[in-house]
């Protein structure tokens, strides 16, 4: 019999006999007629009550695999719900609907899902249920349900669904590597995950990782799961190590297993960066002002996907040492990022120059050329100053704000352009020069430019001395043509450093006066009076000005100094004078009114009269300058008689003191009409019109 039929059956037993038992004591106190006066069904006088009917009964019950009870479900496991269902005569009651339900549907899962199940003959309805999911957790019960002979009789359950923990199973590669594993080639890594000794049907919390992953050398990518297996891809991004070693875990359950790898081959080696501006180092002992005399360059070593390799040991060499150029250090190592560099240092020659960058990797060598840097232009030198101007006669006597651009171009004892940045001074005598920024200018390919503007101050002849000034290098004869100044007397403890020690004497000598250079070098000085000659009663300015004393000679060293160069620039009047030129019969002279007449009046004075005349003349400002640059000289009202063009036209570029000669030629009529003329107009570029009108006899 069934152990619940037993049971009850038992019950309905004792029952009965408590009923039986309390009748005797009740006969034993009354009699068998019952309480005096009472009612009922009784018959005679020991008569009993009818018995309370039984009702339909259902029980439940939760087993394993082995038909063990349980109380925990975890992971993956199942187990089987069984409801028995007895009629009210303590029958198995067959063929009756049972409806399971439970309290937390979301931590469990029913097979079938209708959750409901038909009694069989023994009475038992099964179903079987399962975590919903592996990370399910928590307490509940199942509720079984069924209607029997009209009534409806429930039982239930409690227990418990714990997420199980997973377990990482012994890991392998499918297929396994022949060898050792190439630089970006992958492996496919099998993992096996259990639930409870079962393979688990979900997996969470999975950790992949390698040593080389953490280096950033190789990817571990988690693939599909499936019965009970995770599969993994493993990529060799080029690991350094030789030997990975891989790492999964769940929880406290850890594998490992390990792999031989290859790193990756060197692609190429990338130039990608050089310190020098323009690619361009000055030559050796011309470094400051902004000047450098190395430049880092910097290459990348990188695999064939283009990615930098880190640990690369990679060696270098220049294509030319001439000079003393070096390279330093000669072998360093890549970062993280594949990027090394190292540094070139200018000799005393110029050249152009590359960098080679070479490297091994299993085997194999690598090389990559950097572009080419110029070891070139060393400080200024004297000779290679020199200054101009766009216009040298400005219209500035009688007009303020009237400029013009003062250009200064420099160069090294090989003839290449300074260096950018490079400062020069300028001071003038009248006017103002630079900006407001300052009174300077820094050079561009060797060259810059400011303005000068006429204003107040204004010398009384109009002649406006401007100075340049920069730090340089003085004029010497390079006779070993090394490039440098070389002290054959010095005795140091070290090697002679140019323009850093002081040569004693014995050293390479400066230029001969005619050689048409500047040799030993004096202190500059702003020469007001262009006489050559520092008079300081006369305004000359020493440069710098806070110079105590002025030195006119050179110190017979060689080294570095103020280089200078000057230019003279007039402020030239808006108001012209013509002075008529008189031909002696061999020369030219100025216009003498009381022997020579009247200037406006032409004469036949080259033959016979009614002869063509050469009218030539003198043009000045109020100061005996030249006119303005750009003055015009036209003719108009031209009367019986044919003038050419004045030659030239117009005033150039010029500082003359006598201002400007010009020709041109008067022809009579034909008739020789004695009252023919012209006009001559003279116009500044900014001034009034002037005439002078000239008449024919």
């Amino acid at each position: 019999m069934h152990q619940q039929a037993k049971q009850d059956a038992l019950a309905s037993l004792g029952r009965w006999t408590a009923i039986g038992l309390a009748a005797a004591i009740l006969s034993a106190c009354g009699g068998g007629g019952g309480s005096p006066g009472g009612t009922g069904p009784n018959t005679g006088g020991g008569g009993t009550s009818n018995p309370v009917p039984a009702d339909p009964k259902i029980s439940i019950a939760l087993t394993d695999a082995n038909g063990a009870n349980v109380s925990l479900l975890s992971g993956s496991q199942s187990a089987t719900v069984k409801a028995t269902v007895l009629t009210a005569a303590g029958k198995p009651a067959s063929g009756v609907i049972v409806q399971f339900a439970t309290s937390a549907a979301t931590l469990l899962a029913f097979t079938p899902e209708t959750a409901s199940a038909l009694t069989d003959a023994n009475g038992v309805a099964t179903i079987t249920v399962r975590p919903a999911s592996a990370s399910s957790a928590g307490a509940l019960s199942i509720t079984a349900t069924s209607v029997v002979e009209s009534k409806t009789v429930t039982a239930s359950t409690n227990f418990t669904v714990g997420a199980a923990p997973l377990t990482v199973g012994a890991l392998a590669f499918s297929p396994a590597p022949t060898g050792r594993l190439p630089a970006f080639s992958t492996a496919s890594l099998s993992i096996p995950v259990t639930s409870g000794g079962q393979p688990a049907s979900a997996v969470s919390g999975l950790n992949l990782t390698s040593l080389c992953v953490a280096d950033g050398t190789a990817t571990l990518v988690p693939g599909a799961f499936a019965n009970g297996v995770q599969a993994a891809t493993y990529t060799n991004n080029g690991c350094m190590r030789g030997r990975d070693v891989i790492t999964v875990s769940i929880g406290n359950s850890v594998q490992t297993i390990s792999l031989d790898v290859d790193p990756a081959n060197i692609g190429a080696i990338q130039f990608t960066s050089s310190g020098a501006t323009g690619n361009s180092i000055v030559l050796k002992g011309s470094g400051g002002q902004g000047r450098s005399e190395a430049a880092q360059l910097t290459f990348k070593v990188v695999d064939q996907q283009g990615n930098g390799l880190a640990g690369v040991e990679v060696n270098f060499s220049a294509t030319t040492n001439t000079g003393g150029l070096t390279v330093s250090p000669n072998r360093a190592v890549t970062d993280a990022g594949g990027n090394v560099s190292t540094m070139v240092s200018s000799g005393t020659i110029p050249t152009p120059v590359r960098v080679m960058a070479e490297a091994t990797r299993n085997g194999s060598k690598i090389s990559g050329l950097s572009d080419t840097l110029t070891v070139s232009t060393g400080l200024p030198i004297q000779k290679s100053m020199s200054m101009s101007a766009e216009v040298y006669n400005i219209e500035g006597m009688d007009r303020d704000g009237i400029s013009t651009d003062i250009t200064v171009m420099m160069a090294d004892q090989y003839g290449n352009p300074v260096s950018d940045n490079t400062a020069v001074n300028f001071v003038t005598e009248g006017g103002a020069i630079g900006s407001a920024a300052q009174g300077a200018c820094l050079t561009k390919d060797g060259a810059c430019t400011v303005q000068l503007r006429s204003q107040a101050f204004k010398p009384l002849d109009g002649r406006v001395t401007v100075m340049a000034y920069a730090q340089g290098i003085e004029n010497f004869v390079d006779l070993n043509g090394d490039g440098q100044y070389t002290c054959s007397g010095w005795t140091g403890p070290a090697a002679y450093r140019p323009l850093v020690d002081t040569c004693p004497g014995g050293g390479e000598p400066f230029p001969a006066a005619s050689s048409g250079q500047e040799g030993d070098m004096g202190d500059p000085f702003l020469d007001t009076d262009r006489n050559g000659v520092y008079d300081a009663a006369k305004g000359d300015l020493p440069i710098p000005y806070n110079s105590s004393t002025y030195k006119a000679g050179g110190d017979g060293k060689w080294g570095l100094n103020y280089i200078r160069r000057s230019i003279e620039i007039v402020f030239s009047g808006s108001h012209p004078r013509l002075i008529r030129q008189f031909y002696t019969g061999s020369a030219w002279r100025d216009w003498n009114a009381t022997t020579d007449g009247d200037p406006l009046v032409l004469k036949g004075v080259n033959g016979s009269t009614c002869s063509a005349v050469d009218l030539r003349f003198r043009l000045t400002d109020n100061g005996n300058n030249p006119m303005p640059q750009g003055t015009l000289l036209t003719t108009s009202d031209v009367s019986k008689v044919t003038v050419s063009s004045v030659t030239p036209s117009s005033i150039p570029n010029t500082t003359a003191v006598g201002g400007t000669l010009h020709n041109m030629t008067v022809s009579p009529d034909v008739a020789c009409s004695t009252d023919g003329g012209f006009i001559l107009n003279v116009k500044p570029p900014r001034g009034d019109i002037s005439l002078y009108k000239f008449s024919y006899k």
